[in-house]
């Protein structure tokens, strides 16, 4: 008795504990939001000894960390050093799409002694540059680091505008240094470095690592470098030279090839370097451009484009000239005697084959003359809209400056000495591994019919000589369709999916056309639950294996591998395990630099329970009789790993919803895995919910799944406030971590920290009825929900943006068991919208009513009653919810009079509405000001209506145009005398 009382009163005493220790925790709040990091551009060395990664914040400086390994010779050391403002925000609106903030790089060398890195300025240098509006020399440069993995240490160079290394060498990086004339240098400051140790060194700007990189001088007349700088990592030696506007190693590491473009002239060209004993020789010189230099895989011949034997002329046509290493001098391999009316392009990217016997490069229509920018001040300016068009014009207006630059794929057979072109305006040619055969598609005659989602694309197989020959007339490929096309790595079929959802291949050699899956009769490999009125897409293609033997194609939840020319039998590589035991079987491709699947090795495979989401990795192999068998299988979510290219070391993540997808390292076999990376420790101090799988069924007696978020310290006797937030199917994030951040969606962590729950229904959809379709499937399970006793029926509220926002607008005009709704980008009326046009991409918007998400089957034409009765618009005077609405002005893909309309019948009936416009900003706000504000908004307006929290000023009094503002100047202020910061960033949606 005295035991069981001690234990009782331990027990006791360690509940009490949990209890402090969960009241302890505080709810997540918007002033925290900036302290979750995410894990971004992992790489592991070549022998499995090393990882790098970045820790990434939402807005603020961010690190490079620098680990070793399990059985590595770095014996657990860790090296972290600043990579500066990496978690850089978006401060304008409507600005992320088009020149958004790329993370920066890291790289290591192929032997994991060296990590080169760049590193931005502190977010207190860029902002305090911002605030000043400091001129761009004046503004915060990249810096490039240096880190040695023996012992840690770093060099930090500054104003390094990109830098490279060679992709299997390790003894030289090479590094282009901003232009001096946009560089504020002290007088008399150092051009070199000393290595220091980590801790000590001092972060500079962002440098980019590319291939190759130009830059661009005063004189728009001509293209000028800046100094490149070939350092030795062993010795620390460095060469430079001045003028360079572009550079790329060989995979070798043997040669550096560069090209110069000097403001006088003297020293333009294009040269090649020998990195082994520093021998420099020039491949072709003279005044000129010299761009697109490139080396073969193996290093041995370079080729590249200029314009130099035509600079007498207005407009000098590039030619195409390829030098061997053996005896470096260049020749001119393409000029204006073979293309005739195309012109060797000077921005297409020129590439050798991987057998180094094909230069693949662009041609292109000569350029057209420049109008001057006053000739058309006195004349008429206008767009015709041309009924035979085969664009419209807001699409050829947003695609113009690819016009300008576009160019079609051609080659040169350096065997043969043949020049071909092989695309042009109206074909688009890919190549096979080895360039030896080109795979055409044309869809220009079927571009009026795509309009409305009924395009395609003729294939085109074009041979070594060039003939071209037809494999399919109108396949379903192209813009918004679902059908798939391709040509085998060595060139010997053409894989397509038809309109019959069926697989076929295309033999080059003997021209037939084989039916796969008739071959295969009561095989789906294409998706049989499709619910769309569109082609049923197929499940996707794993792969070929060499030598184009066998093809490996994908059902629901088996692997089959299928022979192309047809002869030999299907066979299911995963033995029917995964329809037997509901698991989604994938494979895993771990080297990216291989084409085909190598038979002889074993095939690692990704699996997903479709009942439970467990996710786990698994082994098989082509050719053996026997089941995959099971490496690790856990209720989490497993991401994509990660294999040293030399060693039987693999890192991948994990992650459920209450935990982080931190990293984790183990062997081939994935026996023990260890948890490397702790990103985000600051979770423990703050309340955290639980995700849990519910499942019902929808009105039609479809069986659906969801997500349910429950607060921390749920109790089911109690009776909580719920919102429901939705778009199509996602309770396969289950597992999935959603950071806490502020946007446009209902956060599910935030929510379920701040007291609510979270539903995350499953859609199902009938054609023709997307909106009765979104009701019988979320009402149900709302109501399901309801009976279980947890749920406050008078404390429901709705939430979608886009596809969801469209449903929320429909729902409730259907029914009036929710308390408050908030759409975000809805459709109100399918009649106006539907002959619209979706400006960020200029398409016409009749193809996705008819054919994709809208799902409605048809025309407005065909079927006018189906637009009308999906319309929320004309079912206003229904509405008794109160609806936030958020429709942006600047939104390419709604138009923002959606919301006006729906907003405009809402208040002539005298309902709750409001309707939020984020001048200048997208279809999801990209300037992070906006994203926080949105989410606050909206939270403010839930708690008013779900919790009884006081109503905000926004909603009790509005916001008078002449008063726009005011709030958001009160409210810096007072963030800043408290402290705080913009706390503006760039948020990645978890969801859609």
């Amino acid at each position: 008795m005295m035991r069981l009382a001690r234990f009782l009163v331990g027990m006791v005493a360690i509940a009490s504990a949990a209890a402090a220790q969960q009241s302890a925790r505080k709810p997540l709040t918007p002033d925290v939001f900036d302290r979750w990091r995410s894990i971004q551009g992992e790489k592991i060395s070549n022998d499995g000894k090393w990882l790098v990664y970045s820790l990434v914040p939402q807005a603020g400086d961010g690190e490079l960390v620098v680990k070793a390994l399990p059985g590595g010779e770095g014996k657990g050391s860790e090296y972290r050093h600043s990579r500066g403002f990496i978690g850089r925000p978006e401060i304008r609106a409507g600005a992320q799409s088009r020149t958004g903030y790329r993370a920066p790089e890291s790289l290591i060398t192929a032997d994991g002694k060296f990590v080169v890195f760049s590193i931005d300025a502190p977010r207190a240098d860029v902002e305090r540059a911002r605030r000043e509006k400091k001129k761009p020399a004046d503004q915060p440069k990249a810096s490039m680091g240096i880190l040695r993995t023996a012992d840690g240490n770093v060099v930090v160079i500054p104003n390094v505008k990109s830098f490279r290394v060679a992709k299997n060498g390790s003894r030289h990086v090479a590094y282009l240094l901003e232009p001096r004339d946009s560089v504020s240098l002290e007088k008399g400051a150092p051009d070199s470095v000393a290595p220091v140790p980590a801790a000590a060194a001092t972060p500079g700007g962002r440098p980019r690592p590319v291939a190759m990189d130009s830059t661009s001088g005063k004189d728009p007349k001509r293209e000028t470098g800046s100094t490149l700088v070939i350092r030795d990592l062993q010795s620390s030696a460095e060469v430079r030279v001045e003028d360079v506007t572009a550079y790329a190693l060989s995979e070798n590491g043997a040669w550096l090839g560069y090209t110069v473009g000097s403001r006088a002239g003297q020293t333009d060209g294009a040269y090649v370097r020998s990195l082994a004993d520093g021998r420099t020789t020039p491949l072709l010189a003279g005044r000129g451009s010299y761009r697109q230099l490139a080396f073969d895989k193996a290093g041995t011949q370079v080729a590249f484009v200029s314009d130099r034997d035509e600079q007498s002329v207005a407009k000098p046509h590039f030619r195409l000239y390829h030098a061997p290493l053996t005896a470096p001098s260049a020749r001119e391999l393409v000029g204006p005697k073979l293309t005739g009316e195309s012109v060797v392009s000077a921005t297409a990217r020129v590439e050798y084959s991987d057998d180094g016997r094909t230069i693949i490069f662009g041609v292109a229509p000569p350029p057209l003359d420049s109008i001057p920018a006053d000739s058309l001040a006195d004349k008429a300016v206008f767009d015709l809209w041309h009924y035979k068009d085969a664009r419209l014009q807001p699409q050829q207006r947003v695609e113009a400056t690819r016009d300008r630059e576009r160019g079609y794929t051609a080659v040169y057979r350096l065997d043969s000495k043949r020049y071909q072109q092989l695309g042009n305006d109206s074909l688009q040619v890919r190549l096979s591994r080895n360039s030896s055969i080109g795979f055409g598609t044309a869809s220009l005659p079927y571009a009026l019919a795509q309009m409305w989602g009924e395009g395609g694309s003729d294939l085109y197989v074009i041979d070594a000589a060039g003939n071209r020959k037809l494999v399919k007339t109108r396949a379903p490929i192209g813009e918004d369709r679902t059908g798939e096309a391709a040509i085998s790595p060595d060139g010997r079929f053409v894989l397509y999916f038809g309109d019959d959802a069926h697989w076929y291949t295309y033999s080059v050699a003997t021209g037939q056309t084989v039916d796969l899956s008739a071959r295969t009769p009561g095989v789906h490999f294409e998706r049989e639950q499709w619910d769309s009125p569109s082609l049923t897409p197929a499940w996707g293609v794993a792969g070929w294996t060499k030598g184009d033997r066998s093809l490996l194609l994908y059902d629901r939840y088996d692997v089959w591998e299928l022979d192309p020319a047809g002869e030999r039998s299907a066979r299911v590589v995963t033995d029917s395990l995964g329809r037997r035991e509901h698991l989604v079987f994938r494979v895993v491709d771990t080297d990216t630099t291989e084409h085909a699947i190598d038979p002889s090795q074993p095939l690692l495979l990704r699996a997903t329970n479709d009942e439970t989401k467990a996710t786990g990795f698994w082994r098989d192999r082509l050719g053996a009789a026997s089941p995959p068998v099971k490496l690790l299988m856990l209720d989490k979510q497993v991401g994509r790993p990660l294999k040293a290219k030399n060693a039987d070391v693999y890192v991948f993540t994990e992650s459920t919803f209450q935990e982080f997808p931190d990293l984790w390292v183990t062997d081939g076999q994935f026996r023990a895995p260890a948890k490397i990376s702790d990103a985000n420790p600051q979770q423990k101090e703050h309340k955290w919910g639980s995700a849990q799988l519910v499942s019902w069924r929808n009105d039609d007696g479809a069986e659906l799944k969801g997500i349910l978020f429950k607060p921390e310290g749920f109790d089911a006797r109690k009776k909580y406030p719920m919102v429901v937030y939705y778009y199509e199917l996602l309770s396969e994030n289950l597992h999935g971590y959603v950071a806490p951040a502020g946007r446009n969606v209902i956060n599910p962590t935030v929510y379920a920290s701040n007291g609510y729950l979270v539903f995350e229904p499953d859609i199902v959809y009938t054609v023709g009825y997307p909106g009765q379709s979104a009701y019988k499937s979320i009402v149900p399970g709302v109501q399901m929900l309801i009976d279980s006793g947890f749920v406050d029926a008078k404390a429901i509220g709705l939430q979608g943006q886009s596809w969801g926002g469209y449903q929320t607008a429909y729902l409730i005009t259907q029914t009036n068991m929710f308390a408050a709704a908030m759409a975000g980008a809805p459709v109100a009326n399918m009649t106006s919208a539907y002959g619209g046009i979706r400006w960020q991409s200029g398409l016409a918007r009749a193809f996705q009513y008819e054919h994709t998400q809208s799902r409605i089957g048809g025309s407005i034409w065909q079927f006018p009653l189906r637009y009308l009765e999906n319309s929320p618009l004309f079912f206003v005077d229904r509405v008794r919810t109160p609806l936030l609405i958020m429709s942006n002005d600047g939104d390419g893909a709604v138009p923002w009079y959606q919301g006006i309309e729906l907003f405009v019948a809402m208040r002539r009936f005298g309902k709750e509405v409001y309707l939020i416009d984020y001048n200048g900003d997208e279809h999801n706000p990209t300037k992070r000001a906006n994203q926080l504000d949105i989410a606050m908004r909206m939270q403010q307006f839930f708690d008013h209506h779900l919790k009884g929290a006081p109503a905000p000023a926004w909603m009790e009094k509005g916001i008078p145009f002449l008063q726009k503002g005011r709030d958001q100047l009160a409210a810096s202020r007072a963030a800043g005398q408290a402290g705080g910061g913009s706390g503006e960033s760039r948020e990645v949606p978890p969801r859609p």
